[in-house]
Order: C-alpha cells, then structure tokens, then sequence
C-alpha cells in the first residue's frame, strides 16, 4: 500500500518503455477534452443560475451568491472525498482487476447518495448561520430561501458525480459530457420561465426558481448516467459486476460499501478535507464581501463565478492527470507515472492563459452578462483584472493536487493547501479589503497570494513524490 512520503519515479517495472512527453500530452488531452466540457457544464448551470438572477436585479443577485456559498463548500467537501473513485478506480484499472472496480464503484455510489441527504439536510439551519455571520436580516432570509432550494438536489448531483467519476475512470468520459450538455440546453428555458417568468407561464421566482430548476435536473442528469452505464456494461457482458443481487447490495450499504468503502473514506477523507478548506476560505472571503455591500459582493460573485468557469479547465486537466498517473502507477510504470504528472500540469497552466489576456484587455463585456448596474460593472473591471494573475497559478496547482492524488499522495498535500489558503489567503483578502481600503480587488489580491504559496508548496511536494517508490492503494 501507498503512504504519503514515498514518490513514483522508481522501483517501478517497465520504466524502460516509458512514453515520450509528446504522448503523454496527446493522451492527457485526450482524456482531459470531454472531462472538462463535463466540468464546465456542470458549472454552466451555476453560471447560468447567477446570471439570470442577475437580471432579475442586485437584490437577488446577492441573495443567489450568498444562499449557494455554504452549499457549495458542503458539496465540494463530497465531491472531494468522492475523487476516491477516481484513483481507486484508474489504480484498479490499470492493474488489470475487473471485479475490483466494481466494488469500488458500488461503494463510491453509497457514500454519494448518504453524504448528499447528509448536506441536503443541513439546508435547514442556513438562515440563522446567515444571521450569526453577520448578514442583514433581508439579506440572511432570501439567501436561505436559496440555500433550501440548492439543498434538494444534492443527493442526485452527488450520485451522478459518483458514476461519471466511475465512467471517466474507466475510460467512458464523453458519456457524462453529453448528459450535461443536454441539461444545460433544458436549464436556460426552465430558468427563464421559472426564475423571470418567461411567457407568462410561471410566477417569477427570481434566484429560488433558477435554483429549484437546476436541482431537479441534477436529478434527471443522474438518471441518465446511470442508465448509461448500466446499459453499456450489459453490453459488454458486466465485466465489472456493476449489476449484483440485491443482498449484496445490502449487505454494501450495511457497512458502508464493505472494504472498498474503507479504502474510499481512507482515500476520500484527505480529499475532502482538501476541498472543504480551500472552499471555505474562498466563502470567508464571500462573508467579507457582503459586510462591505451589496455592490461590492454582487462585484466579487461574478468575477469568481466567471473565474470558477475557466477554472474547470483545470479541474478536468487534474482529473484526467490523475487519471493517467494512477493507471500508471496500478500498472507499475513509475517513470510514466512521473511524467504524466508533469505533462498535465504543464498543459493546465497553460490553457488558462488565454482567458488571462482576455481579463486584460476587455473585460466589459464580460461583466455585463451579469448586470447593468453601473457601480457594479465599474468594480468587476477592477476586480478581473487582478483575477488575470491568478488564473495560471491557480491552475498549476490544481493540477498538481491531482498528480499527487494520483499517486495516493494525500495527507501531506492537504496540508500544504490548508495552509496556503488559511495563512495567506484569508487573513491577505481581509487586511486589503478592509483595514487597507482595497476592497473588492483586495479580495482578489488575497486570493492571488494563496494560489502562488500553494503551488510552491505542492510542486515541492510533487518533485519530492517524483523520485521514491509507490504501489496501488
């Protein structure tokens, strides 16, 4: 077994066969293409959700980017601990153990489905955790009203991140890209006549129907998943024992998915940690936002939500670079291993620059899909522009987290990422914002600093990874 500590570039077999650089990034973008269009589609409806709140007015625009903030750590938490799939998955998967992804699947599909009732129900106490962070009481109400709506579709959204992790893992990414491409079509119509009130159809419900309409379609995207996958594994004859009796899977969700479940919440655990911290700095900012203002917070949700956008690029870079180290390092190839590390992160870095240049040099427009409220806009093309510095470093480093990920390096990584985001990021967004005077950009600064003292802590950590032994989880 794997333990932090130990690395990837040797004690492998067929390091001698190891793939050229070249390979190794037609393979990665190979892989990475349709995850990211999965992740972006995935963000999409958020995107979508906020912007048409938007035009329903700052009110609900605020309302929307508060009421989703602490669901959105909660999620990112399980969304994070379910990475686990993906590593189990691709080790087994390069190993050569059939059966063995299977029972990694079926253990990952029970967590999903438990930690989403688990969040979803959590939804209920939001509007005095509102009041305690010190929000106006107009603000706390509308924005729990969203935190309620988001909350229902969480077990679907979980569920159907469990089985397109599992298909993405098993070499089957275009499946969910479809799906959720589909739902986004279906999204911009629902929003309009739930959330605006298009065609006379519906009462408008401002940022809650946008909300409600995209968590019964997460419902729906989960249907779909499964159904594929269900399907394509009869097809080929259920390889996998995906389709087992019902006592075993009773006898799975007794104990929480057997030992497959135990190597998730071993593996999952450090993930979600991960996740939960860097989400819930990023939501500490998002709280300081809204002690200096409306505008000011409606300024800082737009720019991260377009920041979020081309930062699933990274996202599925770092799944698909995970992927392929953890393939390599089930099948005993370190060398590949190492590579392929390096290969994504290279390539992460780089697709972010050219939204960099964009954030540069117009930067309006972008804003005003959101809003035409001119004090707004006027802080947007401030705040983009600190937000075109971050958008590589940040990258870079997620990328890394998924190579080490890859590798079973997960404990000590979450570490460096605590402290990056805790010790720089926060406390730098908070004395620029307010006590320096800089706020909204002082926002932006602050999370700039914490991306940087992440990626060198974490390329660090890879490099040291990059020369020891390591073996299948």
């Amino acid at each position: 077994m794997a333990v932090d500590g130990v690395g990837i570039g040797s004690g492998m077999r067929r390091d001698a066969g190891a793939m050229s650089v070249g390979r190794h990034a037609i393979e990665t973008l190979r892989l990475a293409g349709p995850i990211i269009v999965a992740r972006a589609m995935l963000l999409v409806m958020f995107v979508v959700d906020t912007a048409m709140a938007g035009w329903a007015g700052a009110a609900e625009l605020a309302y929307m980017g508060l009421g989703v903030a602490p669901q959105m750590v909660l999620m990112l938490v399980a969304v994070g601990a379910l990475q686990s799939v993906v590593v189990l998955s691709a080790q087994a998967q390069g190993a050569g153990d059939a059966t063995g992804t299977g029972r990694v699947f079926r253990a990952g599909l029970i967590h999903a489905v438990a930690l989403g009732l688990l969040v979803g129900l959590l939804s209920v106490f939001s509007e005095p955790f509102f009041r305690a962070t010190g929000q106006a009481p107009d603000l706390a109400r509308g924005a729990a009203r969203v935190t309620a709506a988001f909350g229902w579709g969480l077990p679907g959204m979980l569920a159907f991140t469990a089985v397109n992790l599992f298909l993405e893992a098993t070499g089957r990414p275009r499946a969910g890209m479809v799906i959720l491409i589909l739902v986004n079509i279906a999204n911009v119509p629902l929003n309009g006549i739930f959330g605006l009130g298009w065609f006379g159809l519906a009462e408008p419900a401002g940022a809650v129907g946008c909300v409600a309409v995209s968590a019964a379609l997460r419902w729906v995207a989960f249907l779909g998943a499964i159904g594929y996958l269900l399907a394509d594994e009869a097809r080929r004859g259920d390889p996998r024992r995906l389709v087992v009796p019902a006592s075993t899977w009773l006898a799975e969700i007794a104990t929480l998915g057997g030992a497959a479940g135990r190597q998730i919440r071993a593996v999952g655990l450090p993930m979600g940690i991960a996740q939960g911290v860097e989400s819930a700095a990023f939501t500490t900012i998002v709280f300081v936002a809204g002690t200096l203002g409306t505008t000011t917070l409606a300024a800082h949700q737009i720019t991260m939500t377009v920041v979020s956008l081309i930062f699933m690029m990274a996202i599925g870079t770092a799944s698909a670079t995970a992927i392929r180290v953890g393939r390599a390092v089930g099948a005993g190839a370190g060398a590949d291993a190492a590579r392929a590390g390096r290969v994504g992160i290279v390539i992460g870095a780089v697709m972010a620059l050219p939204f960099s240049v964009w954030f540069l040099i117009n930067p309006d427009p972008i804003g005003r899909l959101y809003t035409d409220d001119p004090a707004v806009l006027a802080l947007t093309r401030q705040t983009f522009l600190v937000a075109a510095f971050f958008l590589s470093i940040d990258a870079a480093a997620a990328v890394l987290m998924g190579a080490l990920r890859g590798a079973g390096d997960v404990w000590r990584p979450t570490i460096l990422q605590t402290s990056a985001y805790w010790l720089a990021a926060v406390p730098i967004a908070a004395v620029l914002a307010g006590p320096v005077g800089l706020g909204p950009v002082g926002l932006m600064g602050g999370i700039v600093a914490g991306a940087a003292v992440s990626v060198a802590l974490l390329d660090h950590r890879f490099r040291r990874v990059s020369r020891g032994p390591l073996g299948r989880l």
